[in-house]
């Protein structure tokens, strides 16, 4: 596929210890409340945690390498790297976001 449009491909993995944002989701059948539970005792503290909503999504900040393990957590069927700007997500909700 590169060479037919010229294309570079670079599928090299990121550094498992830096850190992104992760949009996760639940698993459809798990309790929205018991789900950020298990989601803030991977974490360690809540500070990691960006925002969350009812429908069984959060966005939280890992490591690359804490986002593959939690992939694995029962209630989980979701882990994807997301990006936005931090000023923007701030200015809107009125909540701050540490780089």
């Amino acid at each position: 596929m590169a060479r037919r449009f010229g294309a570079r491909v670079d599928v090299t993995r990121p550094d498992p210890t830096t850190e992104g944002a992760f949009l996760v989701r639940s698993q459809g059948s798990v309790d929205h409340d018991e789900f950020m539970g298990a989601v803030l005792t991977f974490l360690g503290t809540a500070d990691r945690l960006v925002v969350h909503h009812r429908s069984g999504i959060a966005v939280v900040r890992l490591s690359y390498g804490q986002a593959r393990r939690l992939r694995g957590h029962p209630m989980v069927s979701l882990v994807g790297s997301v990006g936005f700007d931090p000023d923007r997500f701030a200015a809107v909700t009125g909540i701050a976001v540490d780089e």
